[in-house]
């Protein structure tokens, strides 16, 4: 068989695997570059950011990073704003913990920008006496016994209007150890380019091609070697090389069942088959009058056509002389088990009706038509003559 051209079926299986191939490797393209995208551009918190509602941690984080703020542009409506989702007590004691933690590190000018960004919210948001009072009283309970955090906390009470506390320390008991406010942890420096996930992406491409190949030629390869099966032959002579058995009902507007006939080694020699050929004009679903039967030959370009009709489309002189006008046609009156042959230089196809149904109103249409063929080589045919291979829509 001659492999010039491919065929369309290989075209779209082609096509429709480059196509996969394409989405496959796009989405992991994309996938790639948004993870790359999120990594280099992580999301953060802006316009419906609820800090209260983070962890205790990430929140004394959040509010260590006002106050590193506030400290430089002093502008008390952002600091404000930045807080509003807190209560006054959780302000309260947040802020007076970094006071604390500030002056026993020694930087009192931080420490002086908490005690007044604590006095200004007070101000600014009318904070209740009592509630300040309690805050600052468990901020001395807590560091009781450490007389540097304990003067601290007086010192962020008395900014607050608070009057300072005096703990005395217990005979023989140990300073307390102050509960360390945990720092802003320090920003983490970029990751540089994720190497690693943009391989493991591209190994699980390559794989999904593979897979995808390996289908496909397990498809083309069970495809090739699948044969239909052949009735057993029991008649005389040689067995045909191809049996094909038709049936035609009322309603296949669209019949048209042509088939290829080849060698078992795969060369092309023609085709064969049954069409609807004439029916009765604006009827629906179409009424057959008469069907094409066909045999093309490779070998001498030859086009038989044996044209199966029913009693009143034989019976009709105009519809009789359009067939006999083809020299190469010829009508046949369709009857239960009658057979007719079609035969080329390298070819014979014997024809036999094996059922047939007219429609009701007189034997105009057929409600049914089965017709069996059998493709036989003639003896001494050289099947070599021609070089046409398989047409497009036989593959």
């Amino acid at each position: 068989m001659s492999d010039a051209r491919p065929s369309i079926k290989s075209v779209q299986r082609t096509l429709i695997v480059g196509v996969l191939v394409g989405l496959i490797l796009g989405c992991a393209i994309g996938a790639g570059l948004v993870g790359l995208y999120i990594q280099q551009n992580p999301p953060v918190y802006a316009g419906g950011a609820y800090p209260n509602e983070l962890t205790q941690n990430y929140q004394d984080h959040y509010i260590a990073m006002v106050i590193d703020s506030y400290q430089v542009n002093r502008q008390l409506n952002l600091a404000q704003e930045r807080l509003k989702t807190f209560d006054p007590a959780t302000k309260v004691n947040a802020l007076g913990k970094w006071s604390v933690a500030y002056t026993t590190n020694g930087q009192a000018a931080e420490a002086q920008a908490v005690n007044e960004l604590a006095a200004n919210l007070r101000a600014a948001e009318n904070w209740s006496p009592d509630v300040i009072a309690t805050e600052v009283g468990q901020l001395a309970s807590e560091f009781q016994g450490d007389s540097a955090r304990l003067q601290a906390v007086n010192a962020f009470g008395a900014n607050l209007n608070v009057v300072p506390q005096e703990a005395a320390q217990p005979a023989g008991q140990p300073p307390a150890q102050a509960t360390a406010v945990p720092a802003a942890p320090p920003a983490e420096s970029g990751s540089g380019f994720p190497w690693r996930w943009v391989l493991a992406c591209l190994l699980l491409l390559v794989l999904l091609v593979a897979a995808v190949l390996l289908v496909g030629r397990w498809q083309q390869n069970r495809t090739k070697s699948r044969k239909p099966v052949q009735p057993v032959w029991e008649g005389e002579g040689p067995a045909p090389i191809k049996r094909w058995t038709g049936t035609y009902t009322l309603g296949q507007d669209n019949y048209d069942e042509f088939f290829t006939i080849e060698t078992e080694s795969g060369d092309f020699l023609g085709e064969s088959g049954m069409g609807i050929m004439e029916t009765v004009p604006g009827a629906s679903p179409k009424q057959v009058t008469a069907f094409d039967v066909g045999l093309f030959d490779k070998t001498d370009i030859t086009t038989l056509s044996r044209v199966v009709m029913s009693e009143h489309a034989y019976n009709d002189p105009t519809m009789r002389a359009k067939i006999e006008a083809n020299p190469q046609a010829e009508a046949i009156l369709a009857e239960p088990g009658k057979k007719f042959t079609l035969e080329t230089s390298a070819m014979r196809v014997e024809a036999k009706i094996d059922e047939m149904e007219y429609g009701p109103g007189g034997n105009v249409y057929f409600n049914k038509l089965k017709l069996s063929l059998s493709v036989f080589v003639r003896e001494g045919a050289d099947l070599k003559i021609g070089t046409m291979d398989i047409p497009d829509q036989y593959r």
